[in-house]
């Protein structure tokens, strides 16, 4: 279903634009599409927050046999996402996509919030409602905080899989997560809808910002897996990275062509096995760990489309802003993973973390699929390497 529905976001995304240039007046009467789309779309951020990064905290497992290489494997996939985020951020920041100050004025986008560290944390004035208030009055921050805290207590209070509160998070996350599924089905629609009304408003220069978005974006990706992945195959384990391509090359295709990490797990685990020799205990622990919590090619997409969008809409970020999306990127990419167009969802919270309004994600909606295929494939090389250095150290 994740592929029909890409495929069909850049079928809408393309077909939105000569509609939008040839029949204008046909295109904005679909306007109302995507605008109800965007209003439920915002109205499950608090939940998706919640659920995902509170069940992830609290489903963590320290099982006695685990006890060394459940906390290397996460400290490692957990310093990959900062790694890939970070370089993403100083890449992207210090490239111009050739957007001229002008540019978005024209576009239908509500106004940029206003951001800053006081805004951030204002709303725990006890003056301003009641605690359940706090929590859902659109300050993502202040939920994700609360979710951490709520998943930490959990797992520190909980002594067996039969925990209930542990239960009801895996069913609440659950149901968040179903809901998000099938409501992807009517994003092709609402792209098509807000895409094209932007475009009346907009010129031809947005058109070649994106297709600058897209080369930055596939060249960060290839420059992170031979620089990076590089040279922590011949710090840590003294093998090339030619060599490493070479055993995993097959298992990369198929992940370029499905998008889909979880799709991918059959193949790569084999592939652990057979071509890396890495042992069956560790493969089928690490894998399918990595993946749901590691998105270090998401990670990098969302540091870039941050940085470009900012720019699209006149947004100087600041500091805070950056270290906020590091944060939101890290931590939700975590728990988001069984999502169709994961990418898409993760952009949702980021981007209301840091003031961009959610409208922008459908600027970025029909090249999804294209860059979902490259940061899938990145997503799994960074498991295999992982497997290997668990493999190696444990």
């Amino acid at each position: 279903m994740e592929k029909k529905i890409s495929l069909a976001m850049l079928f809408c995304f393309l077909a939105s634009i000569p509609i939008a240039l040839f029949f204008p007046d046909f295109m904005l009467k679909s306007k109302p599409l995507g605008d109800y789309f965007l209003i439920i779309l915002k109205s499950f951020v608090p939940f998706l927050i919640f659920s995902t990064i509170s069940f992830s905290i609290a489903s963590f497992s320290s099982g006695s046999n685990l006890q060394k290489m459940v906390p290397l494997t996460l400290i490692l996939y957990l310093i990959s996402t900062i790694i890939a985020i970070s370089i993403s951020l100083f890449v992207s920041s210090n490239v111009n996509f050739g957007i001229n100050p002008g540019i978005a004025e024209g576009l239908v986008i509500s106004k940029v919030v206003e951001l800053d560290v006081s805004s951030i944390f204002s709303p725990l004035s006890p003056n301003d409602g009641n605690f359940i208030e706090l929590l859902f009055n659109g300050n993502p921050l202040v939920i994700m905080l609360f979710a951490v805290l709520f998943g930490l207590i959990v797992r520190f209070f909980s002594n067996s899989s039969n925990n209930p509160v542990q239960k009801f998070l895996l069913k609440f996350n659950y149901i968040s997560l179903k809901i998000i599924t099938y409501f992807m089905l009517f994003a092709p629609i609402a792209i098509y809808a807000i895409f094209g009304n932007l475009i009346i408003n907009s010129d031809i220069n947005i058109i070649l910002s994106l297709i600058k978005f897209v080369v930055v974006s596939i060249i960060i990706f290839v420059a992170y897996f031979l620089i990076v992945h590089g040279s922590i195959l011949k710090l840590l384990l003294n093998e090339s990275i030619l060599s490493f391509f070479n055993k995993i090359k097959s298992t990369l295709f198929f992940a370029f062509i499905s998008s889909s990490s979880a799709a991918t797990i059959p193949f790569t685990i084999k592939t652990a096995e057979d071509n890396l020799k890495i042992n069956k205990e560790i493969t089928n622990f690490v894998i399918p760990i990595g993946a749901t919590v590691n998105m270090d090619g998401s990670a990098i997409y969302l540091g870039i489309a941050a940085v470009f969008v900012s720019q699209l809409i006149g947004l100087d970020l600041s500091v805070f802003q950056y270290a906020l999306i590091l944060i939101t990127a890290t931590i939700g990419s975590i728990g988001a993973a069984g999502v169709p167009s994961v990418g898409l969802v993760m952009m949702t919270i980021v981007f209301t973390a840091i003031g961009i309004p959610i409208e922008a994600i459908a600027i970025l909606a029909g090249v999804d699929r294209i860059l979902d295929m490259f940061r899938t494939s990145l997503n799994v090389a960074g498991d295999l390497l992982i497997s290997k250095i668990v493999c190696k150290y444990c």
